[in-house]
């Protein structure tokens, strides 16, 4: 059931029995520029850990220890172009607690969001200086996983200089010079006031009872600025752009980035998704079983279908001196499933991996909840026939999918001088 609790501020909530936890989902979305990623996943940090109400951690996890431990995290997302901060929540489902938890929970979520701690119009300074180490050490992990830097590497080589996309949705170390306690305030006015905001609650709940509780959070109207459907368009370009870096690594990453101009719930989409699995997607695949099993080239290879921005990554893992063998034996396996080298067999253990894995998903809480806001932020109605749209799936469709492919940005991370 849906309902609008302000302008620009929607409740969805969707009533089941599967579950013996209450979810909560808050999204907010604004479009990501090319410097506000850092700042949101900084203020995204900064609230979950303190409030007037809860100063520090400890307190603040205390106050959720007392709810039977209920969870209260923010993180942050990208769909498309807009850049989303994700307030989620979840605690046993109130036939199981006392005191009506549902409400004792939206309060600690009023304290989260609207309760931070500012004062004199700065950000707490000791806290402040604290979530920006550890926010700095958190994306410094993640770029030391080298075969995460080399992916990063990629998809600074495939998009344009000036897009969005080069900047990870967790921000760069290097803009968090400029965040200040005063600026982040700034930035916290600006999500609260002026961001969409989707609300999702999955559980054995009664709607009017969700809607009466969530109605106290003082959401204000608002007019967010955003397209029907965010998807990035990538220009195509003749020339692949290829660079090599030299690390100290045993094992090189050959990282490559296909341009494929088929979006989320396209006509063709269904076929794209058959094409990567035969590609890369799954066990079953080309360079699964060619590249890395039959050849022994990489300790990993695989493909990922990035459906709202027209991109199919490509990773493997190779030693540097099979790094040319590696790549034209990739792009041999295009060229296969372009001509149509694959049998029925393969497709059906492919149409089929896809299916399970699509419904095993429905199994997750989170999974169900990204499901709804996906919809809901590309303004499409729920899919109830995937299983019937990947089985109607022909072999020439894939092929015409594979036709389309174009191989655009080629990244290799050695440890050869």
């Amino acid at each position: 059931m849906d309902y609008r609790l302000a302008k620009g501020v929607d409740l969805h909530v969707i009533p089941t029995k599967q579950f013996k936890m209450t979810h909560i989902l808050i999204d907010f979305a604004t479009l990501q520029t090319t410097t506000n990623a850092t700042a949101r996943n900084l203020l995204a940090n900064l609230l979950e850990t303190s409030t007037h109400l809860y100063p520090t951690q400890t307190a603040f996890a205390r106050q959720m220890a007392k709810l039977y431990g209920a969870f209260v995290s923010l993180g942050v997302g990208r769909v498309g172009q807009l850049h989303t901060v994700r307030l989620r929540s979840s605690f046993i489902n109130n036939q199981l607690a006392q005191n009506n938890l549902f409400a004792q929970v939206t309060e600690l979520i009023n304290q989260v969001l609207f309760h931070p701690l500012i004062d004199d119009g700065e950000f707490d300074s000791p806290t402040f200086r604290l979530q920006v180490n550890n926010l700095a050490s958190s994306i410094k992990a993640l770029y030391d996983d080298k075969q995460f830097y080399a992916n990063q590497q990629l998809l600074k080589l495939y998009y344009s200089p000036d897009s969005v996309m080069r900047t990870p949705s967790f921000g760069k170390i290097t803009d968090l010079d400029y965040c200040t306690p005063a600026s982040l305030v700034q930035t916290y006015e600006k999500m609260i006031n002026q961001d969409k905001i989707d609300i999702f609650v999955l559980g054995n709940v009664d709607p009017e009872n969700v809607y009466s509780a969530i109605y106290q959070l003082p959401f204000a109207d608002r007019n967010p600025q955003l397209p029907n459907q965010p998807f990035y368009f990538q220009q195509v370009h003749e020339d692949v752009v290829s660079q090599e870096e030299q690390q100290h690594v045993s094992q090189a990453k050959l990282d490559l980035g296909y341009h494929l101009p088929i979006y989320y719930r396209d006509p063709l989409y269904p076929a794209a998704l058959v094409f990567n699995g035969l590609f890369g997607g799954t066990p079953y695949s080309k360079l699964f079983t060619n590249v890395r099993e039959k050849a022994g080239l990489a300790y990993y290879a695989s493909s990922r279908l990035a459906p709202f921005s027209g991109l199919v990554n490509v990773q493997t893992g190779i030693q540097p001196t099979d790094y040319q063998t590696a790549l034209t034996m990739i792009q041999e396996q295009v060229n296969e499933l372009q001509t149509g080298n694959f049998t029925g067999d393969l497709m059906r253990e492919v149409q089929d991996a896809l299916i399970n894995q699509h419904y095993a998903g429905f199994d997750l809480a989170n999974n169900i909840l990204e499901h709804h806001l996906v919809n809901q932020l590309l303004s499409l109605g729920e899919q109830t026939d995937f299983a019937n749209q990947i089985n109607r799936v022909t072999k020439n469709d894939v092929m015409k999918v594979a036709s389309m492919i174009k191989l655009q940005a080629s990244y290799l991370l050695s440890g050869e001088k």
